[in-house]
């Protein structure tokens, strides 16, 4: 009966007027001879019955269909007055299947209505997000104080892809903003009630599948709307969705399931991370993305959550990745003045930084298995070393620019970073010798950071290197070995024989 609605809007049958009235009549028809038959089977004392529920779910959809019509299709009612009517006619079908706890009802409603407001509206924007908004919100309420999850979904779908159809067609900056406003609303409103399910039933998973629907809409909206009002709306969409994980992880409100604190810190830092990339000067995407991901970290390490931990690790990998083209670019002369050294230095410190704050926030955090803080030990040194190096070369290479010299300054950088390089290996072999608890680990990775070095001396400084630095850097070298093998030599002399 909907379709025949559908079908009559579309192709013309009859006058606009008649189709109107035709789709009420019918509707409030349906929806009579349905609630009767439910007052009947209830009043015998038995369950309602299918007949009952199919007729009011068509009622329903048809009522709202004709209310589409008329706000969004023939525009003979304004916006505002269309969404209230809309509001009426959903909470008038729906109360039934609240008040017969019925999700049957409820899902055909909603699904019926929600899959042909497209093709009555005409086209994706504003308004029809607007209606089939009211219609998520409203259904949440529909299911009562039970777990729907078949509802939950069928509500929430159809205003996500109102969404993303809205943002590949929305073109001017009024219509633009306008779906904007309606997403976030719809952004909010779908968060408060996965909050308040989940808190009633911590196993709603279907709640934080509808909240990630919403925000990949959303997303989608921010995205296409470009420049500076992209960026204006990532950073408080991040802000929502951020404060929210926070605020329902944690008293008085929370703690709730930890699905829907993940789902909401997720969607935050994706929303971050755009508004990084849109927002940030050409050049500096990685350095705002490290910077993004100290925050993360230091959050995560003050909190001792492990959801901000995890999500800190997610931006903090991202923003290394951006990183890793600074130390290739300083392999070679001719590489490294081709290269923004500036840039390269600063995003250096800022990754050593990252890779720091994410070893202590690791250690702090409770319940953080140990093969993972051995990893992140790991890689901690690792990029600590390289990003140290590539700091040193960059700086160097830049003061040699200055004075003319960028070979001597690209030399000198490498050399010093061959010494730091041993002189950490060093410091690793005696951490072992002074800390039995982890001696494995950190006598493997002194030895391994010392071949390191060895090789680099061997393989790229003697090529790279001349005169003065080369025998600098050899010395120095040498001589952190043969204080190391001394100092490892006398503690084994005071090992007690057995």
């Amino acid at each position: 009966m909907a379709m025949l609605l559908v079908l009559a809007v579309r192709h013309g049958w009859f006058g606009p007027v008649a189709r109107v009235t035709a789709g009420a009549f019918l509707a409030a028809v349906l929806g009579g001879l349905g609630a009767r038959g439910g007052a009947r089977d209830r009043g015998l004392g038995s369950p309602v019955g299918s007949a009952p529920v199919a007729l009011v779910a068509t009622g329903a959809a048809a009522a709202y269909l004709d209310v589409v019509a008329v706000t969004a299709y023939y525009a003979w009612l304004p916006p505002a007055a269309g969404l209230a009517l809309c509001v009426a006619v959903a909470v008038g079908g729906l109360a039934l299947a609240r008040r017969w706890s019925s999700e049957l009802l409820a899902v055909l409603m909603v699904a019926g209505a929600g899959a042909l407001s497209p093709v009555v509206a005409g086209s994706a924007g504003w308004l029809l997000s607007a209606v089939l908004g009211v219609l998520a919100v409203v259904g949440w309420w529909a299911g009562g104080e039970r777990t729907v999850p078949l509802l939950t979904v069928t509500r929430s779908l159809p205003v996500s892809l109102s969404l993303l159809a809205g943002s590949g067609l929305a073109t001017g900056r009024a219509p633009g903003s306008a779906l904007l406003a309606v997403a976030v609303v719809v952004l909010l409103a779908t968060l408060v009630t996965s909050a308040l399910s989940v808190r009633r039933d911590g196993a709603d998973v279907a709640s934080s599948a509808a909240l990630a629907l919403v925000v990949v809409g959303t997303l989608a909206v921010d995205t296409a709307l470009g420049g500076t009002l992209a960026t204006v709306a990532h950073v408080g969409v991040a802000g929502v969705l951020l404060l929210g994980a926070t605020v329902l992880g944690r008293t008085p409100v929370g703690p709730v399931a930890a699905h829907l604190v993940v789902t909401a810190g997720v969607g935050g830092a994706v929303s971050a991370v755009l508004a990084v990339v849109s927002g940030a000067p050409d050049g500096f995407v990685g350095t705002s993305l490290l910077l993004l991901a100290l925050g993360h970290l230091a959050v995560a390490g003050v909190t001792r959550s492990r959801i901000s931990l995890g999500l800190g690790s997610g931006v903090a990998g991202l923003a290394l990745l951006t990183w890793l083209q600074h130390p290739f670019a300083v392999i070679s002369l001719g590489l490294a003045e081709r290269h923004d050294l500036a840039v390269a230095f600063v995003d250096s410190v800022l990754a050593a930084g990252v890779v720091a704050l994410a070893w202590w926030a690791t250690a702090s955090v409770r319940g953080v298995p140990a093969e993972v803080r051995t990893i992140a030990r790991v890689v901690a040194w690792v990029v600590g070393l390289a990003s140290t190096a590539t700091a040193l070369v960059s700086v160097g290479t830049l003061a040699g620019q200055r004075f003319d010299a960028p070979d001597l300054g690209f030399t000198a950088g490498h050399a010093v970073a061959t010494v730091i390089w041993m002189a950490a290996a060093a410091a690793l072999l005696l951490r072992s010798l002074d800390r039995p608890d982890d001696a494995d680990l950190t006598l493997r990775s002194g030895l391994l950071l010392s071949a390191v070095a060895v090789a680099k001396l061997f393989l790229f400084d003697l090529a790279a290197l001349d005169g003065v630095l080369r025998s600098v850097a050899f010395i120095a070298t040498g001589l952190l070995l043969l204080a190391t093998g001394s100092r490892y030599a006398r503690a084994w002399e005071r090992r007690p024989r057995t």
